[in-house]
């Protein structure tokens, strides 16, 4: 099964999960509660399904046999990632993903006519809130499943907690860093692998492996996982700044407005020319308008900070291949994990 295929067999479970959630919430008679909470129906009807795609074929690959009853769990990945973007949202300040506005903006616009309210302000409560829903129900999916045995839960619900743990650290060290002007190229590399490479790829492949009851090379997910992740995380850095939000479908230099320390923003500030340096300093923690951005961008190019994150991002894509390559899977799956590799490369959003 393909990733499209994944994900036209996986999105209408996913909707009818939150439909019965929403639906069996205790009666109430409060129109705009309703209102917050179908937004989580709009969130989740995009996404590319990345993170439970990957940890079906893990699964296939090592032996799972359970098809439906995998991807009913699986459910669980796309829950936790929609709680954690909308709380990733709130703390960069993003106004957009999906090509919608986000959980705050969206409440935010929904209250904004009403006087002597701070509008932002109730908008991110909201959505934190509906965040911690998701949350909940991340962990309801997987307390409450009856179609694998307690033991292999037990090793899944374990790999999921360790997750929450690396993601929320790796969050942590990001934010953390935005204090800095400057911050290192470790801090740089410990929160990517964390919080993109453990996250997106090593924990759902680990995930995967672990639902089906045998055993498995954790060194593999391991290897694999940071390479695909560094190359991931460096590509999105990429087309927050290159591209236009038109292709992206997401807000574009989110990541200055934010703070977000880079390896382009590294570059930059200890690569870059006197008058680059200053430019990116100058922009640094600001919402740029269309000039600005123009500007900006051109700084990236000239200093040769998009060339050198295009190296590293095509270091590890390769890197990744060649780990795959020496893998003892069958050449069926090893053919889905090529193909999800070149997918990622290519994406635009």
């Amino acid at each position: 099964m393909e990733l499209e295929e994944f994900k036209r067999e996986i999105d209408p479970l996913i909707l009818d999960f939150l439909d019965r959630k929403i639906k069996n919430l205790p009666s109430h008679a409060n129109k705009n509660v309703d209102y917050y909470l179908e937004y989580l129906k709009k969130f989740l009807t995009e996404g590319k399904r990345i993170r439970p795609y990957l940890a079906y074929i893990t699964y296939k690959a090592y032996g799972g046999k359970k098809d439906k009853e995998a991807i009913n769990l699986l459910i669980f990945l796309e829950l936790f990632h929609a709680f954690a973007l909308i709380h990733d949202d709130i703390m960069d300040k993003a106004d957009k993903r999906h090509d919608i506005p986000t959980a705050h903006q969206y409440i935010k616009s929904y209250v904004s006519n009403i006087r002597d309210i701070d509008s932002l302000h109730f908008g991110v409560s909201e959505a934190i809130l509906l965040g911690d829903y998701l949350y909940s129900w991340t962990n309801e999916l997987l307390n409450s499943n009856k179609k694998f045995e307690e033991k292999i839960l037990r090793k899944v619900r374990d790999i999921f907690f360790r997750m929450n743990d690396e993601v929320f650290l790796g969050q942590m060290i990001d934010f953390d860093i935005t204090l800095n002007e400057k911050a290192n190229e470790k801090d740089i590399t410990d929160k990517t692998i964390l919080k993109t490479a453990y996250y997106s790829f090593v924990r759902p492949m680990h995930i995967g492996a672990a639902l089906t009851g045998n055993s498995f090379d954790e060194k593999f997910f391991i290897n694999f996982g940071k390479a695909l992740g560094l190359a991931f995380q460096t590509q999105d850095d990429l087309l927050d700044i290159k591209y236009d939000e038109s292709q992206t479908h997401k807000s574009s230099f989110n990541d200055i407005a934010a703070r977000q320390q880079t390896v382009f923003v590294y570059h930059v500030f200890h690569k870059g020319s006197k008058s680059q340096k200053d430019l990116l300093s100058r922009y640094f923690g600001k919402k740029l308008n269309n000039s600005e951005k123009l500007k900006l961008r051109k700084i990236f190019e000239d200093s040769g900070a998009i060339n050198y994150g295009e190296k590293i991002m095509k270091e590890n894509f390769n890197q990744a291949r060649k780990i795959l390559m020496k893998q003892k899977i069958d050449k069926k799956h090893k053919t889905q994990f090529l193909n999800l590799v070149e997918k990622i490369e290519r994406r635009t959003s």
